[in-house]
């Protein structure tokens, strides 16, 4: 049992209401104690490089309990001697400097969720500019790592990618692109999101060319042939201020009030002290069930996955699935069409990228 990662949910409360956040929201903090135990069991079982992520929520509702998780760690940490390197994934609005200069003296990567030139409508209404303001603090401190997230839905999809060029723009060194999986996506909107990646990658070409990088992570590297595996308890674990470990942060989101379903007692470790009282047995026993968490395995409507030419270009979460109102493995037939779409442009980047400059 080795992980190269840990989660904190740290809260279940939100300060924002996204129009596309599929989590239940609550009022519920982990407890110290709870922080305190996990730390004691896990830290000798992360590697010696590793990551802690505190998660929400907006964890920032939580901040003493982030504060406390990574004094706790620095203290625990001076026998085991682990590189551990911190992340938060944060909305923003309650940064200031106070937890600017805790997270700079602590070399913390921020994934801000920030829908650029959607934020407005998708996320809170006249955050846009506060959020602006916060990145051009952000990026002042240099032991900071900024990474921003940005989600079009199909209604906000139209300001992708004007949103993507404003960010990259701002001097964001890493950007993530992701879409609401929560509903589907029409004829329609997949043809505008066809229309507004072709423009984007139009511009990250241009980019290239002129500072030799591609800021996007997803168009970063060029398409390469793998089978994509869910890592959700191989490497990684979370915790909720419940108590509850599973696999990756995404799972409790789902199975929260799903507790008596065969999902449920399938794909949760249980309760935190009887996990460290039972680990050995009950460890392998459910990761087991992840095994089949992997795109061969998965299937559409049509056919299976499996007998798809472009398989191993093919990453599919299994919560994308199950959020998008399908069950776990099945992939909606638009869903399949996303995906065609965004490996059509990364490949026709990287094509573009590779080809000798015409003369």
């Amino acid at each position: 049992m080795e992980f190269s990662g840990f989660t904190f949910i740290v809260t279940e409360d939100c300060n924002f209401n996204c129009s596309y956040c599929h989590q239940i929201k609550g009022k519920k903090s982990i407890d110290p104690s709870t922080v305190e135990k996990t730390l004691d069991f896990f830290l000798p079982f992360l590697t010696e490089e590793c990551y802690i992520n505190f998660y929400g929520g907006e964890p920032l509702l939580a901040f003493d309990r982030i504060k406390h998780a990574v004094s706790t760690i620095q203290e625990k940490n001076k026998r085991l001697k682990k590189h551990v390197q911190y992340s938060m994934t944060t909305n923003g609005s309650l940064i200031n400097h106070k937890i600017l200069q805790f997270l700079n003296q602590n070399k913390f990567l921020i994934l801000l969720s920030f829908d650029g030139l959607a934020q407005d409508v998708s996320k809170k209404s006249g955050s846009f500019d506060h959020i602006v303001s916060i990145i051009k603090e952000i990026l002042k401190y240099s032991d900071i790592d900024l990474e921003t997230n940005s989600v079009f839905t199909p209604s906000t999809v139209r300001y992708l990618s004007q949103s993507i060029q404003f960010i990259i723009e701002l001097g964001v060194p890493n950007l993530d692109l992701s879409l609401d999986k929560f509903i589907p996506w029409d004829s329609s909107s997949l043809s505008q999101l066809e229309n507004e990646l072709s423009v984007l990658r139009e511009f990250l070409h241009s980019s290239y060319e002129n500072a030799e990088s591609i800021p996007l992570v997803d168009f970063r590297q060029k398409p390469k042939k793998d089978i994509f595996c869910c890592f959700a308890g191989k490497d990684r674990m979370a915790i909720t201020p419940d108590g509850e470990l599973w696999g990756c942060c995404l799972f409790p989101d789902f199975f929260k009030e799903k507790k008596e379903t065969a999902d449920y007692k399938k794909y949760c470790f249980g309760d935190l002290d009887s996990f460290v009282d039972n680990h050995e047995t009950v460890y392998p026993e459910i990761l087991s069930n992840f095994s089949t968490l992997r795109t061969d395995y998965f299937f559409t409507p049509e056919t299976s996955c499996i007998l798809c030419d472009d398989l191993e270009e093919c990453g599919a979460c299994p919560l994308e699935t199950v959020f998008s109102g399908s069950i776990t493995k099945r992939i909606p037939l638009w869903m399949c069409e996303i995906k065609k779409i965004f490996r059509k442009e990364k490949r026709l980047l990287w094509k573009e990228l590779e080809e000798p400059t015409k003369k």
